[in-house]
């Protein structure tokens, strides 16, 4: 998400038409909230919302801490988030 975000939509899916990435593992930037919080809240519409925008925090907390992994590592983006561990 932060990795796409910083550039030029059609930009970036030009660079990245290729790659192939298997074992990704849990898909957390459209699945996270809906495991974690009961299905009874997502039919209030009004907290529904708020789901939403919380899915969205938590996507990105999570992706903030990839800085830190990909430091030390030169050969690669500082915001990519193709890490298996």
């Amino acid at each position: 998400m932060i990795e796409k975000e910083r550039h030029i939509k059609e930009l970036y899916d030009l660079n990245h038409r290729k790659d192939k990435f298997l074992n990704e593992g849990f898909d957390y930037e459209n699945n996270l909230v809906s495991k974690i919080f009961s299905n009874v809240m997502f039919g209030n519409p009004t907290l529904n919302n708020f789901m939403g925008l919380l899915q969205k925090n938590m996507v990105w907390m999570i992706e903030s801490t990839l800085v830190i992994k990909n430091w030390w590592n030169y050969t690669v983006d500082k915001h990519s988030n193709h890490n298996n561990n």
